[in-house]
This record gives C-alpha cells, structure tokens and sequence, in this order.
C-alpha cells in the first residue's frame, strides 16, 4: 500500500490498494490513477521502473500500462514463492517479469540486487541527454534475504549487514553513474523505505532503535523511514 501512495500521492485506502497484493490477489492499481511516470511523460519524459512492483501482478496493473517505458523485476514480494519455510504449497512459481513477459520463474536470487543495478545505470546512459524518472525498488532487505557473491562476508553483521553493504554498492552505482554522465548536479534523486524493519526475523532484520516496534504497527518504528534528497 505505501508504494500506492508513493506512486500516486493518495492515501492508499481511497485508491482501493489495501494492504500488498500477493500471487493471489485479484486486484491492483486501478486504471484510471494517475501515476508519477504517466504525469511526467506529458512533458517528454524517458521512464523505467526496476525492481519489487507490488501493485498487482496482472497485465492491467503492472508498471508498463501506468506510464513506465521499461521494466524489469518482480511483481510481489521475493517471499512469496514455493520455498517459503512455512507456506511454500501456498505460492505459486516466482516469476521474473521483463516488460510485460515472464522471462523465468524462481530466479537465483542472489543476482537480483545486480541486476536491477545495472538495468537502472544503462537506462541512465541511454537517457543521459533527455528528461527521465527512474524508480528502483530493491526486493532487498525483504525476508528471504540473498546477497551476491561479491558482497558474501564483507560485513560484521553476517548476511543482514551483507544485505545492506550490497543496497550501499548500487546506490554509489548508480550515482557515480550520474556523475560520470555529467547530470549528478541536475538530477534530484530520493532515497526512501516503504516501512520499518520486521520485527520476528532475528538478526535477519534490521533496528529502529530507539523508536518503538516495526514494520505492521502504526507506532513509529513501523511508520518512520529515512528520507534524504539530493
């Protein structure tokens, strides 16, 4: 539901987006809402979306028919495929979405975070020249978490920290990218979270402290994110 209203500026219970949709949800982001990317392509905007969408995995509701350009990545939560450890025979296979195409189901993810990196620096080296809005959305930290060999053992925090020294490669990836095509100065990038952390899953996830609870409450550590713009 946040991502709804990310996306859209509504409260997302006026838009009918009602908690996250799963593989077996029968609804999701309505036609008729005006989303970030349908807005700025009236003004000539290049736009492309990479990453956990979460909006609903039918065709009607998936990012290429709500103003996206391209898109690559995972239509609901990396958790919800056969080899969750309690509800496996409730999921489905996990697909893989290119545009609007399932490209693989139960993709290796340890190569997720890669590649929504580097789908986003080679759309910002195709669109260096023109207007764009670029959105990626990491499935990581989410339970299950998965980390690329390169970034295996690298933390003090075992595979959570790993986790996060990974999100930490890609955002300088992806500013350096800017930088290097020489539109860091003119290009306002926002790094968010759409909740707290989870607050059952040990030292696989994160810490609000000293703000109380987590992701699923309405207290502030469920509700409070970082937020820094450049």
């Amino acid at each position: 539901a946040s991502r709804a209203a990310l996306l859209t500026g509504c409260y997302p219970n006026r838009i009918g987006m009602l908690g996250a949709p799963s593989s077996h949800s029968k609804y999701g982001i309505h036609e008729n809402e005006m989303l970030i990317p349908e807005l700025v392509k009236q003004k000539g905007y290049a736009t492309a979306m990479y990453g956990k969408w979460h909006l609903g995995h039918r065709v009607a509701s998936l990012p290429m028919q709500h103003g996206f350009d391209d898109y690559f990545g995972l239509p609901y939560s990396n958790d919800m495929w056969p080899h969750h450890p309690t509800a496996g025979d409730r999921f489905p296979d996990l697909p893989t979405i290119e545009k609007n195409d399932i490209v693989e189901y139960n993709s290796d993810q340890t190569k997720l975070t890669t590649w929504y990196t580097e789908r986003a620096v080679q759309f910002i080296r195709e669109n260096r020249r023109n207007p764009f809005f670029l959105y990626v959305a990491h499935s990581m930290p989410h339970v299950p978490l998965f980390v690329s060999k390169r970034h295996r053992g690298v933390s003090d925090q075992g595979m959570y920290g790993d986790v996060i020294a990974e999100i930490d490669w890609s955002v300088g990836r992806i500013l350096a990218t800017l930088k290097r095509c020489g539109i860091d100065d003119k290009t306002l990038v926002i790094f968010t979270s759409d909740n707290g952390p989870w607050l059952s899953y040990g030292n696989h996830a994160g810490s609000c402290r000293p703000l109380r609870e987590g992701k699923g409450t309405t207290w502030e550590g469920g509700m409070r994110e970082p937020c820094i713009m450049r």
